[in-house]
């Protein structure tokens, strides 16, 4: 399936295995420290190369919390202000490195409707270039009583 974008964006129109449009990012040095200062992470394989070598990494690895930043944007790039993210959970199962793309997908998994709310699960990855996962998880995304963008 084609991608749908956050303009034509309404619920009558997501199904299962709708495709989110892709984030592809690129961390830098920079921002890999700035977010470690930011969120008081001393851990020094964030910014110190020489830490990361010794402890059996190629160099200073992006935070588990930058690549759920990165997610976040994802979902909310697509969904702008029709629905809201409710809950993001993943995993990260290989190490990211500063200057090399990050490119992050989505997919609906699951598409309820109750009297209550309807909302989305999501299912949401990150995969360097040459395809090899570096992290998954899950998004619920809410959409409101209207369900459609104006």
């Amino acid at each position: 399936m084609e991608p749908i974008i956050q303009d034509k964006l309404c619920w009558e129109s997501l199904s299962v295995n709708t495709r989110i449009p892709e984030l592809i990012v690129c961390p830098d040095y920079t921002q890999v420290f700035m977010f470690s200062a930011i969120t008081w992470n001393r851990h020094h394989i964030h910014y110190n190369k020489d830490a990361a070598l010794r402890e059996g990494l190629p160099d200073i690895v992006v935070q588990r919390a930058l690549i759920g930043n990165f997610f976040a944007r994802l979902i909310t790039n697509w969904i702008g202000e029709i629905a809201e993210l409710r809950r993001l959970t993943w995993k990260v199962t290989r190490s990211a490195l500063p200057g090399k793309d990050i490119v992050c997908r989505g997919k609906i998994k699951e598409r309820m409707d109750s009297q209550n709310e309807t909302y989305l699960i999501c299912e949401v990855t990150a995969s360097n270039n040459n395809n090899e996962l570096l992290a998954s998880g899950d998004a619920m995304v809410v959409f409101t009583i209207n369900h459609t963008a104006n």
